[in-house]
């Protein structure tokens, strides 16, 4: 797959993010986490504070979607070393009796992970 189009994909999914982590804050937090008012505060506090690394994340995946594949495939390649930690953290908020969160909760960042993947191993110009 060509390194400019998942570049692009990927960085329009975390601008994305970014904007609905800003806009849903407050909805979000009450059907994702069990937990009482002050806690719920913090939870749409997080969200308010991650939206601006989405976005700076996203920004510079869709800036950079014009390098020369042994560039964009470092980046990629960044993407992929950053999602297995963040694997290891969905699978202790799925178990988590603080969190309503499930395996399809996470499917756009499995499928985003795959993406990265398959391009990262078979890249095209």
């Amino acid at each position: 797959m060509k390194t400019k189009l998942t570049l692009s994909i990927l960085g329009i999914v975390n601008i994305l993010q970014a904007i609905g982590y800003t806009i849903f804050a407050e909805t979000a937090s009450s059907f994702m986490f069990n937990t009482g008012q002050e806690a719920q505060n913090l939870a749409v506090l997080l969200q308010y504070a991650i939206a601006p690394a989405f976005l700076m994340i996203g920004l510079m995946q869709f800036l950079s979607r014009k390098l020369p594949v042994v560039d964009a495939k470092n980046i990629l390649l960044a993407v992929i070393i950053a999602y297995l930690p963040l694997f290891v953290a969905f699978y202790y908020m799925m178990n988590s009796p603080l969190t309503n969160m499930g395996i399809q909760d996470f499917a756009l960042d499995i499928i985003m992970f795959s993406l990265t993947l398959f391009t990262y191993f078979k890249p095209k110009e």
